[in-house]
């Protein structure tokens, strides 16, 4: 596999990863929400309980209620067609957008469940002002639901300002534990590095796929075009090279121009962890490329793939790491709540599973 491979391999998993982010920030919507206390609605059916949990029946028009919000999300992100397609969930295991997406929602409201009825153990109530923000939030949210779905899924403005208030509680049990946690992640462990690759390859790809690797003269031959631009880059107006450089400037040497005048199309910007880096262009490159100062240049390296000059950007890329940093932040605070989901679900009810405790037929009522 070459490097360009691992580089989509790379935005794939953050396109998955901002999944993973979406579903948990159910527990975020509930900045919005008011009240304390659990959710509990003993006048449910057995037609339309779709999950029963801790002895209480979830009803149809509850899990809705999650399930829209995710449904509208996902779909203004990536289209109608995103329930369509399947997605890695292991190593080697993919699994339908759908199912994956079902099964999460039914554990984001058994997580809500769980932080809603710890509001006494970490102390915790909603203000004044909060309170009046569910009142709110429960009529607009009601004014905006059709006579269909207020039929079809047995809504109420009841079970609207309920589902709310157990968010709210949800939401601040789990900040309180977050905040008691004090989960950090460094710039060091975030750090995320911008570079541009003058990437001179040493092999041609066929249309069918197969990978011819050059021959030594070839090899040669690009070996001293990667010096011919390294020799621009570094003294552009004696190379004579018309690659975009200013005259008057010598060091305004437009390395994309030349990536164009070389026809080095696989060349590009790279926002990267160090051990992406690594992972792509070796341990000895990675090293190499961090020796480098802001807005210098490698010297012409040689990888598995060709031949390589370095430009640094930004050893740290401020912007991207900041992002790097949260994402890793949200990965770490996952990981922390659930060893207590875990502890909390063994208390609360040693008996449940999604697979034994949710009844499909009823929770096919909802529609994706």
């Amino acid at each position: 596999m070459n490097k360009y491979a691992k580089k989509n391999m790379k935005q794939n998993k953050r396109l998955f990863m901002k999944k993973a982010v979406t579903i948990i920030s159910l527990v975020s919507m509930a900045v919005n929400f008011c009240a304390c206390g659990t959710a509990k609605n003993s006048s449910v059916k057995a037609a339309d309980t779709v999950l029963t949990f801790a002895g209480n029946a979830i009803s149809l028009g509850e899990v809705y209620l999650y399930a829209n919000t995710v449904k509208e999300d996902y779909e203004k992100i990536y289209g109608g067609g995103i329930w369509d397609i399947d997605i890695s969930v292991t190593r080697n295991k993919s699994a339908n957008m759908e199912d994956v997406t079902r099964k999460d929602i039914i554990e984001d409201i058994v997580h809500v469940k769980l932080l809603a009825s710890k509001a006494n153990e970490y102390k915790v109530a909603l203000t004044q002002e909060e309170s009046d923000k569910v009142v709110e939030e429960a009529g607009r949210f009601y004014k905006n639901l059709t006579d269909d779905q207020i039929s079809t899924m047995q809504l109420d403005y009841d079970m609207i300002q309920s589902v709310i208030q157990e968010n709210a509680i949800a939401r601040k049990v789990y900040d309180a534990i977050i905040d008691s946690a004090a989960i950090e992640v460094s710039d060091e462990d975030a750090q995320e590095t911008t570079f541009y690759d003058l990437y001179f390859d040493c092999y041609s790809v066929a249309s069918s796929g197969d990978v011819t690797k050059f021959s030594e003269d070839e090899k040669q031959a690009q070996y001293q075009r990667a010096l011919q631009a390294y020799n621009t880059l570094i003294n552009p107006i004696e190379s004579g090279v018309n690659d975009g450089t200013s005259a008057t400037n010598p060091n305004s040497t437009n390395i994309e121009g030349l990536a164009e005048y070389y026809g080095l199309y696989n060349s590009s910007y790279y926002t990267m962890t160090r051990s992406e880096i690594r992972g792509i262009y070796g341990e000895e490159i990675e090293t190499n490329l961090y020796d480098l100062e802001n807005g210098s240049y490698s010297l012409v390296t040689e990888s598995e793939y060709g031949y390589h000059i370095f430009y640094m950007k930004a050893k740290t890329d401020r912007n991207a790491t900041d992002k790097k940093k949260e994402e890793l932040l949200v990965g770490k605070r996952r990981n922390y709540m659930e060893t207590k989901y875990e502890e909390w679900l063994r208390e609360t009810d040693s008996n449940y599973s999604y697979e034994k405790s949710v009844d499909f037929d009823v929770y096919a009522g909802i529609q994706f």
